[in-house]
Protein backbone atom coordinates (compact mmCIF):
# COMPACT_ATOMS: atom_id res chain seq x y z
CA UNK A 1 0.00 0.00 0.00
CA UNK A 2 1.23 3.47 -0.90
CA UNK A 3 1.90 6.00 1.85
CA UNK A 4 -0.74 8.32 0.40
CA UNK A 5 -3.35 5.56 0.73
CA UNK A 6 -2.46 5.03 4.39
CA UNK A 7 -2.73 8.78 4.95
CA UNK A 8 -6.19 8.81 3.31
CA UNK A 9 -7.38 6.12 5.69
CA UNK A 10 -6.17 8.25 8.59
CA UNK A 11 -7.98 11.24 7.06
CA UNK A 12 -11.29 9.36 6.95
CA UNK A 13 -10.95 8.47 10.63
CA UNK A 14 -10.26 12.10 11.53
CA UNK A 15 -13.34 13.23 9.60
CA UNK A 16 -15.44 10.75 11.55
CA UNK A 17 -14.08 12.28 14.75
CA UNK A 18 -15.12 15.76 13.55
CA UNK A 19 -18.67 14.51 12.84
CA UNK A 20 -18.87 12.94 16.28
CA UNK A 21 -17.78 16.18 17.97
CA UNK A 22 -20.39 18.15 16.00
CA UNK A 23 -23.10 15.67 17.01
CA UNK A 24 -22.08 16.26 20.62
CA UNK A 25 -22.26 20.05 20.03
CA UNK A 26 -18.52 20.44 20.77
CA UNK A 27 -17.96 23.10 18.14
CA UNK A 28 -14.61 24.43 19.37
CA UNK A 29 -13.10 20.97 19.57
CA UNK A 30 -14.53 20.08 16.15
CA UNK A 31 -13.01 23.24 14.67
CA UNK A 32 -9.60 22.41 16.14
CA UNK A 33 -9.83 18.86 14.79
CA UNK A 34 -10.86 20.22 11.40
CA UNK A 35 -7.61 22.21 11.30
CA UNK A 36 -5.73 18.93 11.62
CA UNK A 37 -7.84 17.53 8.78
CA UNK A 38 -6.83 20.40 6.51
CA UNK A 39 -3.14 19.97 7.31
CA UNK A 40 -3.38 16.24 6.59
CA UNK A 41 -5.12 16.94 3.26
CA UNK A 42 -2.23 19.22 2.30
CA UNK A 43 0.27 16.50 3.25
CA UNK A 44 -1.64 13.94 1.16
CA UNK A 45 -1.54 16.25 -1.85
CA UNK A 46 2.26 16.66 -1.54
CA UNK A 47 2.74 12.92 -0.98
CA UNK A 48 0.73 12.10 -4.13
CA UNK A 49 2.87 14.48 -6.17
CA UNK A 50 6.01 12.72 -4.90
CA UNK A 51 4.62 9.29 -5.73
CA UNK A 52 3.57 10.39 -9.22
CA UNK A 53 7.03 11.84 -9.84
CA UNK A 54 8.72 8.61 -8.71
CA UNK A 55 6.38 6.57 -10.92
CA UNK A 56 7.28 8.70 -13.93
CA UNK A 57 11.00 8.19 -13.24
CA UNK A 58 10.53 4.42 -12.98
CA UNK A 59 8.48 4.31 -16.19
CA UNK A 60 11.13 6.38 -17.96
CA UNK A 61 13.91 4.06 -16.80
CA UNK A 62 11.93 1.04 -18.00
CA UNK A 63 11.38 2.72 -21.36
CA UNK A 64 15.12 3.45 -21.66
CA UNK A 65 15.96 -0.16 -20.87
CA UNK A 66 13.52 -1.39 -23.53
CA UNK A 67 14.92 1.06 -26.07
CA UNK A 68 18.50 -0.01 -25.29
CA UNK A 69 17.58 -3.66 -25.74
CA UNK A 70 15.97 -2.90 -29.07
CA UNK A 71 19.04 -0.96 -30.22
CA UNK A 72 21.30 -3.83 -29.18
CA UNK A 73 19.24 -6.32 -31.17
CA UNK A 74 19.27 -4.00 -34.19
CA UNK A 75 23.03 -3.35 -34.06
CA UNK A 76 23.74 -6.24 -36.42
CA UNK A 77 21.12 -5.12 -38.94
CA UNK A 78 22.48 -1.59 -38.71
CA UNK A 79 25.95 -2.96 -39.53
CA UNK A 80 24.50 -4.77 -42.55
CA UNK A 81 22.95 -1.52 -43.76
CA UNK A 82 26.26 0.27 -43.23
CA UNK A 83 28.16 -2.39 -45.18
CA UNK A 84 25.67 -2.23 -48.07
CA UNK A 85 25.63 1.59 -47.96
CA UNK A 86 21.87 1.63 -47.40
CA UNK A 87 19.89 4.47 -45.80
CA UNK A 88 20.12 4.41 -42.01
CA UNK A 89 18.13 6.08 -39.26
CA UNK A 90 20.00 8.40 -36.85
CA UNK A 91 19.72 5.69 -34.16
CA UNK A 92 21.22 3.06 -36.48
CA UNK A 93 24.09 5.35 -37.44
CA UNK A 94 24.77 6.03 -33.76
CA UNK A 95 24.88 2.29 -32.97
CA UNK A 96 27.63 1.55 -35.51
CA UNK A 97 31.17 2.17 -34.28
CA UNK A 98 33.38 2.86 -37.30
CA UNK A 99 37.18 2.61 -37.60
CA UNK A 100 39.59 2.89 -40.52
CA UNK A 101 39.17 -0.83 -41.20
CA UNK A 102 35.38 -0.81 -41.19
CA UNK A 103 32.65 -1.23 -38.60
CA UNK A 104 33.62 -2.52 -35.15
CA UNK A 105 31.58 -5.60 -34.32
CA UNK A 106 29.43 -5.51 -31.14
CA UNK A 107 30.82 -7.09 -27.97
CA UNK A 108 28.26 -9.88 -28.31
CA UNK A 109 29.98 -11.00 -31.53
CA UNK A 110 33.44 -10.80 -29.92
CA UNK A 111 32.21 -12.91 -26.99
CA UNK A 112 30.78 -15.50 -29.39
CA UNK A 113 34.11 -15.76 -31.24
CA UNK A 114 35.97 -16.20 -27.93
CA UNK A 115 33.60 -18.99 -26.87
CA UNK A 116 34.11 -20.78 -30.18
CA UNK A 117 37.89 -20.35 -29.97
CA UNK A 118 37.93 -22.14 -26.62
CA UNK A 119 36.91 -25.33 -28.47
CA UNK A 120 40.14 -25.34 -30.49
CA UNK A 121 43.72 -26.07 -29.32
CA UNK A 122 44.74 -22.47 -28.71
CA UNK A 123 48.17 -21.35 -27.50
CA UNK A 124 46.84 -17.90 -26.63
CA UNK A 125 45.47 -19.15 -23.31
CA UNK A 126 49.02 -20.08 -22.24
CA UNK A 127 50.52 -16.74 -23.29
CA UNK A 128 50.45 -13.47 -21.33
CA UNK A 129 47.48 -11.66 -22.88
CA UNK A 130 47.70 -7.88 -22.40
CA UNK A 131 44.62 -5.86 -23.46
CA UNK A 132 45.57 -2.60 -25.18
CA UNK A 133 43.39 0.32 -26.23
CA UNK A 134 45.68 1.73 -28.93
CA UNK A 135 47.28 0.28 -32.04
CA UNK A 136 50.84 0.94 -30.87
CA UNK A 137 52.79 1.93 -27.79
CA UNK A 138 55.21 0.75 -25.12
CA UNK A 139 54.62 -1.54 -22.17
CA UNK A 140 57.03 -2.17 -19.26
CA UNK A 141 57.64 -5.93 -19.22
CA UNK A 142 59.76 -7.99 -16.86
CA UNK A 143 62.63 -9.83 -18.53
CA UNK A 144 62.89 -12.17 -15.60
CA UNK A 145 65.37 -12.27 -12.76
CA UNK A 146 66.91 -14.86 -10.51
CA UNK A 147 66.11 -12.51 -7.61
CA UNK A 148 62.57 -13.26 -6.46
CA UNK A 149 62.32 -11.64 -3.03
CA UNK A 150 61.77 -8.28 -1.39
CA UNK A 151 64.74 -6.13 -0.40
CA UNK A 152 65.46 -4.17 2.74
CA UNK A 153 65.27 -0.80 1.03
CA UNK A 154 67.43 0.91 3.64
CA UNK A 155 70.50 -1.31 3.26
CA UNK A 156 70.19 -3.68 0.29
CA UNK A 157 70.98 -1.17 -2.46
CA UNK A 158 72.73 -3.73 -4.64
CA UNK A 159 69.75 -6.08 -4.38
CA UNK A 160 67.35 -3.28 -5.29
CA UNK A 161 69.37 -2.54 -8.42
CA UNK A 162 69.31 -6.20 -9.39
CA UNK A 163 65.53 -6.36 -8.94
CA UNK A 164 64.87 -3.63 -11.53
CA UNK A 165 64.44 -5.91 -14.54
CA UNK A 166 61.59 -4.31 -16.50
CA UNK A 167 62.19 -2.80 -19.91
CA UNK A 168 59.75 -1.04 -22.24
CA UNK A 169 58.63 -3.35 -25.02
CA UNK A 170 57.19 -1.71 -28.12
CA UNK A 171 54.08 -3.19 -29.65
CA UNK A 172 52.29 -2.43 -32.92
CA UNK A 173 49.09 -4.40 -33.49
CA UNK A 174 48.60 -5.77 -36.98
CA UNK A 175 45.45 -6.62 -38.93
CA UNK A 176 44.75 -10.32 -39.54
CA UNK A 177 41.70 -10.94 -41.69
CA UNK A 178 39.37 -13.41 -43.34
CA UNK A 179 37.32 -12.78 -46.50
CA UNK A 180 33.89 -14.46 -46.70
CA UNK A 181 31.64 -14.24 -49.84
CA UNK A 182 27.95 -13.69 -49.00
CA UNK A 183 24.93 -13.35 -51.31
CA UNK A 184 23.62 -9.80 -51.30
CA UNK A 185 20.10 -10.97 -50.53
CA UNK A 186 21.36 -12.75 -47.40
CA UNK A 187 23.45 -9.82 -46.22
CA UNK A 188 20.59 -7.34 -46.71
CA UNK A 189 18.55 -9.14 -44.03
CA UNK A 190 21.47 -10.27 -41.88
CA UNK A 191 20.86 -10.10 -38.14
CA UNK A 192 22.43 -11.48 -35.00
CA UNK A 193 21.89 -15.13 -36.04
CA UNK A 194 23.76 -14.66 -39.33
CA UNK A 195 26.83 -13.08 -37.73
CA UNK A 196 26.98 -15.35 -34.67
CA UNK A 197 26.04 -18.61 -36.42
CA UNK A 198 27.72 -18.17 -39.82
CA UNK A 199 30.51 -15.60 -39.69
CA UNK A 200 31.76 -16.22 -36.13
CA UNK A 201 32.51 -20.00 -36.41
CA UNK A 202 34.48 -19.60 -39.64
CA UNK A 203 36.42 -16.62 -38.32
CA UNK A 204 37.09 -18.23 -34.91
CA UNK A 205 38.84 -21.28 -36.40
CA UNK A 206 40.98 -19.16 -38.73
CA UNK A 207 41.85 -16.76 -35.90
CA UNK A 208 43.05 -19.59 -33.62
CA UNK A 209 45.24 -21.06 -36.38
CA UNK A 210 46.78 -17.65 -37.11
CA UNK A 211 47.43 -16.88 -33.43
CA UNK A 212 48.99 -20.31 -32.94
CA UNK A 213 51.29 -19.81 -35.92
CA UNK A 214 52.48 -16.41 -34.69
CA UNK A 215 53.12 -17.72 -31.16
CA UNK A 216 55.03 -20.73 -32.48
CA UNK A 217 57.19 -18.37 -34.56
CA UNK A 218 58.12 -16.53 -31.34
CA UNK A 219 58.97 -19.85 -29.69
CA UNK A 220 61.12 -21.01 -32.61
CA UNK A 221 63.00 -17.71 -32.72
CA UNK A 222 63.93 -17.89 -29.02
CA UNK A 223 64.32 -21.61 -28.31
CA UNK A 224 67.71 -22.91 -27.13
CA UNK A 225 68.47 -26.25 -28.80
CA UNK A 226 69.25 -29.19 -26.52
CA UNK A 227 70.35 -32.74 -27.37
CA UNK A 228 68.78 -35.90 -26.04
CA UNK A 229 68.58 -39.53 -27.07
CA UNK A 230 65.22 -40.41 -25.48
CA UNK A 231 62.40 -39.12 -23.27
CA UNK A 232 64.73 -39.01 -20.24
CA UNK A 233 66.49 -36.05 -21.88
CA UNK A 234 63.12 -34.32 -22.04
CA UNK A 235 62.71 -34.89 -18.31
CA UNK A 236 66.15 -33.38 -17.65
CA UNK A 237 65.19 -30.25 -19.55
CA UNK A 238 62.03 -29.93 -17.45
CA UNK A 239 64.04 -30.37 -14.25
CA UNK A 240 66.55 -27.70 -15.31
CA UNK A 241 63.94 -24.93 -15.58
CA UNK A 242 63.93 -22.19 -12.93
CA UNK A 243 61.46 -23.30 -10.21
CA UNK A 244 59.48 -20.04 -10.51
CA UNK A 245 58.83 -20.74 -14.21
CA UNK A 246 58.22 -24.47 -13.98
CA UNK A 247 54.51 -24.48 -12.99
CA UNK A 248 53.35 -22.82 -16.25
CA UNK A 249 55.75 -24.65 -18.54
CA UNK A 250 54.21 -26.76 -21.29
CA UNK A 251 55.52 -29.28 -23.81
CA UNK A 252 54.60 -28.15 -27.31
CA UNK A 253 54.82 -30.79 -30.02
CA UNK A 254 53.02 -32.16 -33.06
CA UNK A 255 50.72 -35.16 -33.46
CA UNK A 256 53.67 -37.56 -33.73
CA UNK A 257 55.21 -36.19 -30.54
CA UNK A 258 51.96 -36.54 -28.62
CA UNK A 259 51.63 -40.14 -29.80
CA UNK A 260 55.25 -40.87 -28.78
CA UNK A 261 54.72 -39.61 -25.22
CA UNK A 262 51.33 -41.28 -24.96
CA UNK A 263 52.88 -44.70 -25.61
CA UNK A 264 55.60 -44.36 -22.95
CA UNK A 265 55.27 -46.53 -19.83
CA UNK A 266 57.29 -47.05 -16.69
CA UNK A 267 58.77 -50.35 -15.48
CA UNK A 268 55.37 -51.34 -14.11
CA UNK A 269 53.66 -50.75 -17.44
CA UNK A 270 51.93 -47.57 -16.27
CA UNK A 271 51.68 -44.70 -18.79
CA UNK A 272 54.01 -41.77 -18.17
CA UNK A 273 51.37 -39.34 -19.45
CA UNK A 274 48.51 -38.65 -17.05
CA UNK A 275 45.28 -36.68 -17.07
CA UNK A 276 45.64 -33.02 -16.19
CA UNK A 277 43.98 -31.94 -12.95
CA UNK A 278 43.88 -28.27 -13.93
CA UNK A 279 42.70 -28.64 -17.53
CA UNK A 280 39.98 -31.16 -18.27
CA UNK A 281 40.70 -33.29 -21.32
CA UNK A 282 44.41 -32.43 -21.36
CA UNK A 283 47.34 -34.65 -20.41
CA UNK A 284 50.60 -33.96 -18.63
CA UNK A 285 54.08 -35.43 -18.82
CA UNK A 286 56.05 -35.11 -15.58
CA UNK A 287 53.75 -32.30 -14.52
CA UNK A 288 53.96 -30.30 -17.77
CA UNK A 289 50.85 -30.10 -19.94
CA UNK A 290 51.37 -31.59 -23.40
CA UNK A 291 49.94 -29.45 -26.21
CA UNK A 292 49.83 -30.94 -29.72
CA UNK A 293 49.33 -28.92 -32.89
CA UNK A 294 49.44 -29.98 -36.52
CA UNK A 295 52.71 -30.73 -38.26
CA UNK A 296 52.19 -27.71 -40.50
CA UNK A 297 52.23 -25.40 -37.45
CA UNK A 298 55.00 -26.93 -35.32
CA UNK A 299 57.63 -28.86 -37.30
CA UNK A 300 57.11 -31.99 -39.39
CA UNK A 301 59.03 -35.15 -38.55
CA UNK A 302 62.29 -35.32 -40.52
CA UNK A 303 64.65 -38.30 -40.60
CA UNK A 304 62.64 -40.01 -37.87
CA UNK A 305 63.18 -37.14 -35.40
CA UNK A 306 60.22 -35.75 -33.43
CA UNK A 307 60.22 -32.06 -32.37
CA UNK A 308 59.51 -30.93 -28.80
CA UNK A 309 59.46 -27.39 -27.40
CA UNK A 310 59.61 -27.03 -23.63
CA UNK A 311 58.42 -23.49 -22.98
CA UNK A 312 56.75 -21.17 -20.49
CA UNK A 313 54.58 -19.16 -22.89
CA UNK A 314 53.30 -16.81 -20.18
CA UNK A 315 56.85 -15.61 -19.54
CA UNK A 316 57.95 -15.65 -23.20
CA UNK A 317 55.01 -14.50 -25.35
CA UNK A 318 53.40 -11.13 -24.60
CA UNK A 319 50.16 -11.11 -26.57
CA UNK A 320 49.02 -7.50 -27.06
CA UNK A 321 45.30 -7.85 -27.75
CA UNK A 322 43.41 -4.91 -29.28
CA UNK A 323 40.18 -6.77 -28.41
CA UNK A 324 38.42 -5.51 -31.50
CA UNK A 325 36.95 -7.27 -34.50
CA UNK A 326 36.27 -5.04 -37.50
CA UNK A 327 34.15 -5.84 -40.55
CA UNK A 328 34.15 -4.27 -44.00
CA UNK A 329 32.83 -5.21 -47.45
CA UNK A 330 33.63 -5.04 -51.14
CA UNK A 331 30.97 -5.49 -53.83
CA UNK A 332 33.25 -5.19 -56.88
CA UNK A 333 34.95 -8.60 -56.72
CA UNK A 334 31.65 -10.48 -56.30
CA UNK A 335 29.67 -8.37 -58.76
CA UNK A 336 29.18 -11.16 -61.32
CA UNK A 337 27.77 -13.48 -58.65
CA UNK A 338 25.60 -10.85 -56.90
CA UNK A 339 27.77 -11.34 -53.84
CA UNK A 340 29.44 -9.09 -51.31
CA UNK A 341 32.85 -10.05 -49.94
CA UNK A 342 32.94 -9.60 -46.16
CA UNK A 343 36.36 -8.92 -44.65
CA UNK A 344 36.59 -9.69 -40.92
CA UNK A 345 39.70 -8.47 -39.07
CA UNK A 346 41.19 -8.96 -35.62
CA UNK A 347 44.15 -6.98 -34.29
CA UNK A 348 47.04 -8.20 -32.15
CA UNK A 349 50.80 -8.24 -31.78
CA UNK A 350 53.12 -10.70 -30.04
CA UNK A 351 56.51 -9.79 -28.61
CA UNK A 352 59.11 -11.95 -26.86
CA UNK A 353 60.12 -11.23 -23.26
CA UNK A 354 61.51 -13.76 -20.76
CA UNK A 355 63.11 -16.63 -22.70
CA UNK A 356 64.71 -18.45 -19.76
CA UNK A 357 62.27 -21.32 -20.17
CA UNK A 358 62.30 -21.95 -23.92
CA UNK A 359 64.06 -25.06 -25.24
CA UNK A 360 63.97 -27.25 -28.34
CA UNK A 361 64.88 -30.91 -28.57
CA UNK A 362 64.43 -33.67 -31.15
CA UNK A 363 63.91 -37.28 -30.12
Amino acid sequence: MKISDEMKQQLNLMKEEVRGLLNENKVDEANAKMEEVRKLQDKIKIQEELENSEKENIDERKLNIVEKKEIKVDEFRAISKYLLKQDMTPEERASVNVSNSGAIMPQEFVNQVQVLQSNYPSLKKYAHVIPVSSNSGKMPISQGSTTRKLANLAVDTALVSEMITTIPIEFAVKDYGKIIPVDNSVLADAGVNFYNAVVAPDFAECAVNTENEQIVNIVKANAVTKTASDYKGLIKILNSIVPALRPQTIILTNVDGYDYLDELTDSMGRPLMSDSIANQGAKTFKGAEVVALGNDVVTPVTSGKIPFYVVNLFALAKFFDRQQIAIATSTEAGFAYNQTLIRVIERFDIQAADARACFYVEL
